[in-house]
């Protein structure tokens, strides 16, 4: 437990040490916590990076041609991992291999950037052939009453079998089991 003179001393030096006063020096400050922000829920953009940022979103944008809030967000999702992959690389170059810790964290999170990116991309890849489908292989009728997420080549491979025939219902179970008696599991019709 602390002194009445240790309590006086505490108060007296955190009046002079408020932190810093310059709108410079509070966001300097407020990156003191972050190490590499490869796990953080924001991206994390240098300046000195900006524009090559800029120039990635751009051309995958462009590329992938995101319609609609769904397949924009999973388009920020996977922009999210791209970006973080760019930087891990560059990471991993810098990295001294004698730092076994620090070159197997960086494995580490480059694994699952990679997963990251590879199931946004997926996801985006079935969102815009569902669009696609829905605009080419559906009546009127099918589009206004099949949801928005459905997998369209799913339905479009089962209605179109040959020889598709729904489920056969199971055989009901016998009443008597012989030599044992009535069949619990039964059912009664």
């Amino acid at each position: 437990m602390a002194t009445a003179a240790q309590v006086i001393a505490n108060q007296q030096n955190a009046q002079s040490s408020t932190g810093p006063r310059t709108a410079e020096g509070k966001a300097r400050a407020s990156q003191n916590a972050l190490k590499h922000g490869l796990t953080s829920k924001h991206l994390i953009i240098r300046e000195d990076e900006q524009e090559e940022f800029e120039d990635l979103q751009t051309s995958l944008y462009v590329e992938l041609d995101p319609q609609g809030a769904v397949e924009t967000v999973t388009f920020h999702d996977l922009v999210h991992a791209a970006w973080n992959l760019h930087r891990l690389r560059r990471m991993e170059a810098e990295c001294d291999l004698a730092d076994f810790a620090a070159y197997d964290r960086i494995s580490r999170y480059q694994a699952r950037t990679q997963r990251a990116y590879y199931k946004a991309l997926k996801e985006l890849r079935e969102l815009q052939t569902n669009r696609v489908l829905r605009r080419t292989d559906l009546d009127d009728r099918e589009r206004e009453v099949i949801p928005a997420l459905v997998c369209v080549g799913d339905l479009h491979k089962q209605s179109c079998t040959k020889n598709w025939a729904p489920p056969k219902p199971a055989p009901p179970l016998p009443a008597t089991i012989p030599g044992r008696g009535p069949n619990l599991n039964a059912r009664v019709i």
